[in-house]
C-alpha cells in the first residue's frame, strides 16, 4: 500500500508542472521573468518611499534596477553615457524652479505690502 501511495504522488508531482502550463495565459508566458521581478522591485521601492521608509526603498529601486540592467545592458550603457545631459537638463529645472518661487515670493511680498496699507 506505501508502495502505491508513493508512486502515484510521484506521477501526480510529474504531471503538476504541464497542468500548470496549461493554464496559464499566454502573456503570462510571454513576460520574462527579469522583467517582473524589476518592476514589482521598483513598485515595492516607490511604496517603501512612500511610507518613509528610505533607506529600504532605495535598496528595493536598486535592486530592482540592478535586475533590468541584465535584460537590457545595452540600454543602461546608453543611459550611463547620456547621464552629463541629463544632469544638466535637473539641475537647468531646478533653476528654472527656484526662480519660479523666488518671483512667486516677490510677488506675495508686493501683495502682503498693499493688503497692509488698505
Amino acid at each position: 500500500m506505501k508502495d502505491f501511495l508513493v508512486e502515484s504522488m510521484t506521477t501526480n508531482l510529474k504531471q503538476i508542472p504541464a497542468q500548470i502550463d496549461a493554464h496559464l495565459p499566454q502573456l503570462v508566458k510571454e513576460t520574462p521573468w527579469t522583467r517582473s521581478i524589476a518592476a514589482g522591485s521598483l513598485l515595492a521601492g516607490a511604496v517603501l518611499l512612500l511610507t518613509g521608509r528610505r533607506k529600504a526603498a532605495l535598496a528595493a529601486a536598486v535592486t530592482g534596477a540592478a535586475v533590468a540592467a541584465l535584460e537590457r545592458p545595452e540600454l543602461v550603457k546608453e543611459i550611463w553615457e547620456n547621464m552629463p545631459k541629463y544632469l544638466r537638463s535637473g539641475h537647468d529645472f531646478l533653476l528654472r524652479a527656484e526662480d519660479v518661487v523666488d518671483d512667486l515670493k516677490t510677488k506675495g511680498e508686493k501683495l502682503r505690502a498693499i493688503l497692509s496699507r488698505a
